[in-house]
């Protein structure tokens, strides 16, 4: 605000701005029937947030977790952090080459109800299977390939 302020950004503007701002893959509700929430906690920061945001929101369960990272994140803190909130976990991976493969993932956690996919979609498909609270979260590149497989944040066609 400060910066806007120096260059003569009404401070109108800028309050109109904040409110109309957007941050897509965090905390970002794709569907609501049941919920599905893209969440890019791909750190100890981001999944303790998630954490706060789902015992406040989502308390009376049950939640899924739809999860993928990259090697070289925090994997076994944001696992810790997160898988115990849920009913269910799907490991898998993002389309990139530093990713983590699922199956090694699975390695990390001894979660009871525990299941793997080959990608987001078999992932999306295979928690139609039990319709829950359903959070997609662990890497930005995850996050991003479920907006594109469920369409958010496409504008809608015109109509004729």
């Amino acid at each position: 605000m400060a910066a806007l302020k120096i260059f003569g950004v009404s401070t109108a503007a800028i309050r109109k701005g904040i409110e109309n701002a957007r941050w897509p893959g965090r905390l970002e509700p794709v569907a609501t029937d049941p919920y599905i929430i893209l969440d890019g906690a791909h750190n100890p920061a981001g999944a303790r947030a998630l954490k706060e945001y789902i015992e406040q929101f989502f308390r009376k369960g049950p939640v899924r977790i739809i999860y993928g990272a990259m090697r070289d994140k925090a994997v076994d803190e944001v696992v810790g952090t997160l898988f115990p909130l849920a009913t269910e976990v799907i490991l898998t991976a993002p389309d990139q080459p530093r990713a983590l493969n699922p199956e090694s993932l699975a390695g990390v956690s001894d979660h009871p109800n525990l299941r793997v996919a080959a990608n987001i979609a078999e992932a999306l498909r295979m928690a139609r299977d039990r319709p829950m609270a359903t959070f997609v979260t662990g890497s930005l590149f995850l996050v991003g390939e479920a907006r594109a497989v469920l369409g958010a944040g496409q504008r809608p066609t015109p109509q004729e």
